[in-house]
């Protein structure tokens, strides 16, 4: 059985921790028990200390950041969590933190880490939202790829500016509902008392339906990963057209492939939302790593995708 696991990202500053204890809060009044991983560059021993005595279990990554050089760490305090007393798992991410090699590390590696559903609360600082000059993009992509969004230090903005914000932060993600500490604790507990859905395929019009049965929105915000094997060996047009017909949910896709005429390396294919395919770049490692199409996105509809895969493989 699967336990939610829930990332909360933002950039510094924005309200992560603040979130995180009224998260801790309303899920100890709902008698839900949360493990926490913080991940801070200077500030995460202090952070945990703050929290002793809200969550199950807290466990600070202090070294550097988690999508990277402390990836390996963070994976392992995961699978530790799968085995605590924790009915949740909240993971608050450093201000700089880019959340999709997370998303895809979490896609590869799901088999050996039980956690579903995965969600992501992006925390928007309405002081700063589209004003981070050379960070502008960084802070998109971690609201780019979540599926709850929280607006902060808001009161010195007007009605019109917060519904600016609303408004920039809804063309960026259509996928992601604006909530509370309260609403998200809700949607945590009765993630936790459903059944495992990990394995189950839903179209659109089935999520919709289910939604409406439960009176929730817990399965319109499933925000997960699908892989497929690519063994053989690929032209470089295939990929770059089969990247670009995945459709529009797909934010990011990547292919990890041999190509025709190169059977002695493999080549990254990368398609981050709308942008143009990347162009490839040549792999020395990964050796380990099976070739395959890897997709993160909202409601991916496994089915659809393979048979997107088919359709374009096999032109």
């Amino acid at each position: 059985m699967s336990k939610p696991l829930l990332f909360i990202t933002g950039f510094l500053g924005a309200g992560k921790t603040t979130l995180l204890r009224s998260l801790l809060e309303e899920l100890k009044q709902l008698d839900c028990r949360a493990d926490v991983i913080l991940n801070d560059y200077e500030n995460a021993e202090i952070d945990a200390s703050t929290l002793h005595g809200r969550a199950a279990s807290i466990f600070p990554i202090a070294a550097s950041c988690a999508c990277c050089d402390s990836l390996e760490d963070l994976v392992k305090l995961c699978l530790a969590a799968q085995n605590s007393e924790g009915d949740v798992l909240l993971i608050e991410l450093n201000g700089t933190a880019d959340p999709l090699p997370l998303l895809e590390t979490f896609t590869l590696l799901e088999k050996k880490m039980a956690f579903f559903p995965r969600w992501q609360a992006g925390i928007v600082d309405g002081r700063h939202w589209g004003k981070r000059e050379r960070f502008t993009s960084l802070e998109q992509r971690q609201v780019e790829t979540a599926t709850h969004w929280q607006l902060t230090h808001s009161d010195d903005l007007g009605e019109i500016e917060r519904e600016e914000v609303a408004g920039s932060v809804g063309e960026l993600n259509p996928y992601a509902n604006k909530i509370s500490a309260k609403q998200l604790a809700e949607e945590l507990v009765q993630a936790c008392e459903s059944s495992d859905q990990s394995s189950v395929e839903l179209d659109p019009s089935e999520i919709r339906q289910k939604r409406k049965a439960r009176g929730g929105h817990v399965l319109s915000h499933l925000f997960t990963g699908h892989q497929i094997p690519m063994p053989g060996r690929y032209q470089s047009e295939q990929i770059i057209r089969l990247l670009e017909a995945l459709p529009d949910e797909v934010v990011r896709a990547k292919a990890l492939v041999e190509l025709e005429g190169t059977p002695d390396s493999r080549w990254l294919f990368n398609r981050t939302g709308r942008h143009p395919v990347e162009d490839p770049e040549q792999v020395e490692g990964l050796t380990r790593t099976p070739a395959s199409l890897l997709c993160i996105g909202p409601n991916l509809s496994p089915k659809k995708l393979r048979d997107e895969f088919e359709r374009q493989i096999s032109r």
